[in-house]
């Protein structure tokens, strides 16, 4: 059976975006294929979107205290509330999400409406928890940059969207009720007349349930790390766009920034160079120098090497008599040349001339010289790094500045800060995990702990040890091989399942593309944490957009399976205009439902392609801040269309759409 999920529409009221409501309905039951929402930035677009986000994912409410919710109050503004209100449709039957937001007490509070009425807290239902989640909501409402991101490796992880969208997880499930079984078996054996089995059993327990734990713990923190990384991402986002507001500001912070990566870029090849010159032992001290070439001039001084090459004893045991006046028989020249292979043959020879070669050049004629080169670089680096230090610390107090004069600002930074500040304490928890691999002998599992172990190989390796133990004593040997047999093939499952799926996905993308962009070659080779294309490291800007909504198109619009929306902030700002009406075409035939936000600047390259692509109608919808008597004078001389609120206007209609021309509301 098909899930299916629409967005019906929004409602904002006290929040930092302009008071709103959107309605995406065409008819009682179905909404526009394609709905066009114009707003000029700065408008409040990006917290509009961040808000869908929370109310599809509970992201908000799984962060709790951490979340910084008084920085989605309005700006200038004392109020105390805010909220917002989610409109779906699951199959054919309604749902509501609803955020309450007490900036008084910092806090939100979720409420779920379906069939049995209103419930506290967000309760998705059961067909759509596998989507409504912050992993999944982040691929289905997303900006432009996000379908060229996921050809990169260290930007999303598609592998693992694919995985869990497919719930390969319940084969480890499978796996651990298969462990549980073998556990319940063993304490269902009797075990008269062996003492000691009772507590083996409650050690075994112990560490079986420690081994869990870690897991859980380690995947739970890995996924905090991954969330962390992609709030950190959108909250530097956040910073740039609300710095972008303090228009003569951001002029010279661009200004100093390429300064400070100038300098930065600068500082790193002179430190390059620096550590290379302390390699080399007469730079670091003209001691060196000297004893280097005193060891030359010694070898000088015994000939050494033509003296005694090996070659010279061969051509003595040529001649009639040895230099001693003595004469050379053939049991002389025997030994002679016997012997010679003790002494410097023509390897030793290259060597010890390269040596001497190897000296001269690195010395030169002055011992002191070569010291006296890595002092002045080393002052080069010095000066390199305090014009870097300077050049920082100007942008630093800029965007104090600029932070002291605009509260929205400060906080996006803060966010950021704290975020960082998490992730760092998120890594170094990591670190636990894998430490101390050794394994512990059966002897002292009997003194250990497990509550005090976090290593997850000792504490599998203890497991395996106290299993092997509780099953000779129980006489079920054969049914823990059967286990161990068990949980290896569903592993192999597992791992079958995992690439099955990806290629899958993979074939069907690639049939997308083909579609898409008949006349290209470019396909997906596999799927990892990354979208690897074939025989190529990546395409160009319009390929990998293609790439990127095909795949996603195909990973949220499986027909029989599911269907999911599309909602696209910026959908061709990455990418140049004239790449802009592939895009545009493309856009419509991704899925059932698509909701693009965009400004006034797209339209031209972007809007006559889209309109073209689509079958059926296309809403238009213009909001923008109150405040442009312009713009609310043409707004009010409409018929019908327009809401206005105490700080919005919202105008449906095509022709208002198309004249709107504000890329960012005033400053």
């Amino acid at each position: 059976m098909t899930t299916t999920l629409r967005i019906l529409g929004w409602k904002a009221e006290g929040l930092r975006c302009p008071d709103h409501e959107i309605d995406l309905l065409e008819r009682r039951d179905r909404p526009f294929h394609v709905s066009l929402i114009q707003m000029p930035n700065g408008t409040g677009k990006t917290t509009t979107l961040e808000l869908l986000r929370a109310a599809l994912s509970g992201n908000l409410e799984e962060r709790g205290e951490s979340a910084d919710i008084r920085r989605f109050r309005k700006r200038d503004s004392d109020s105390s509330h805010g909220t917002f209100k989610v409109r779906l449709q699951l199959d054919d039957k309604p749902l509501t999400v609803a955020l309450e937001f007490d900036f008084v007490l910092g806090r939100v509070d979720y409420k779920t409406t379906w069939r049995s009425g209103q419930e506290l807290g967000f309760r998705p239902p059961r067909p759509l928890r596998r989507f409504m989640n912050e992993d999944f909501v982040n691929f289905y409402i997303f900006d432009g940059e996000l379908a060229d991101d996921l050809l990169d490796r260290d930007k999303t992880d598609a592998g693992k969207a694919v995985e869990s969208l497919f719930q390969v997880h319940l084969i480890d499930q499978m796996s651990a009720e298969i462990e549980k079984y073998w556990e319940r078996s063993t304490k269902a054996e009797t075990a008269k007349g062996q003492s000691g089995l009772t507590r083996s059993q409650n050690r075994l327990h112990k560490w079986a349930e420690r081994l869990i734990y870690l897991k859980k713990s380690k995947q739970k923190l890995e996924g905090s790390l991954d969330k962390t990384d992609g709030r950190i991402a959108r909250q530097e986002e956040r910073y740039r766009e609300e710095m972008a507001k303090e228009v003569v500001r951001m002029g010279k912070l661009k200004e100093i920034q390429a300064q400070v990566d100038a300098l930065r870029a600068g500082l790193d090849e002179m430190t390059r160079s620096v550590l290379d010159a302390m390699r080399e032992p007469q730079a670091l001290s003209s001691d060196f120098a000297d004893d280097m070439l005193a060891f030359k001039s010694g070898l000088d001084r015994v000939k050494l090497p033509e003296s005694a090459a090996r070659e010279w004893f061969e051509e003595l045991s040529d001649e009639a008599e040895c230099v001693c006046g003595r004469p050379i028989d053939e049991a002389i020249r025997t030994i002679i040349r016997d012997r010679a292979e003790r002494y410097l043959g023509s390897d030793d020879v290259i060597l010890l001339n390269r040596i001497k070669s190897d000296i001269s050049e690195a010395v030169g004629t002055s011992t002191r010289q070569p010291a006296q080169a890595l002092e002045d670089r080393i002052r080069e680096l010095a000066e390199q790094s305090r014009k870097h230090q300077q050049a920082d610390n100007d942008l630093t107090l800029l965007r104090r500045e600029a932070e002291a004069s605009d509260p929205a600002i400060a906080t996006a930074r803060n966010e950021k800060d704290r975020l960082e500040a998490d992730r760092a304490r998120m890594k170094s928890e990591l670190e636990k995990f894998e430490d101390g691999q050794e394994s512990i002998p059966l002897e002292r599992l009997r003194s250990i702990d497990p509550d005090t172990v976090f290593s997850i190989e000792m504490a599998k390796k203890a497991k395996e040890s106290l299993e092997d133990e509780v099953a000779r004593r129980t006489k079920t040997l054969e049914l823990k091989d059967k286990r161990d047999a068990l949980v290896r093939i569903l592993g192999q499952a597992r791992d079958k399942a995992k690439l099955a799926i990806a290629n899958a996905i993979r074939d069907e993308t690639n049939d997308r593309i083909a579609g898409l962009m008949p006349n290209n070659s470019v396909r997906v080779d596999r799927i990892e944490n990354a979208l690897l294309l074939r025989d190529q490291a990546g395409g160009s800007a319009g390929e990998n957009l293609s790439v990127g909504y095909a795949f996603l198109a195909t990973l949220f619009n499986r027909g029989d399976h599911h269907q999911l929306p599309f909602v696209v902030d910026s959908p061709v700002v990455p990418i140049d205009g004239d790449i802009r009406p592939t895009i545009g075409s493309l856009v419509p035939r991704l899925t059932e439902q698509v909701v693009a936000f965009m400004i006034s600047t797209e339209r031209d390259s972007f809007l006559p392609s889209l309109e073209r692509a689509s079958n059926d109608d296309i809403q238009y919808i213009t909001l923008f801040r109150r405040g442009v008597s312009h713009l609310e004078d043409r707004a009010s001389a409409m018929s019908s269309g327009v809401e206005k609120t105490r700080d919005g206007c919202r105008v449906i209609g095509e022709a208002f759409f198309n004249d709107f021309q504000v890329e960012s509301e005033p400053g």
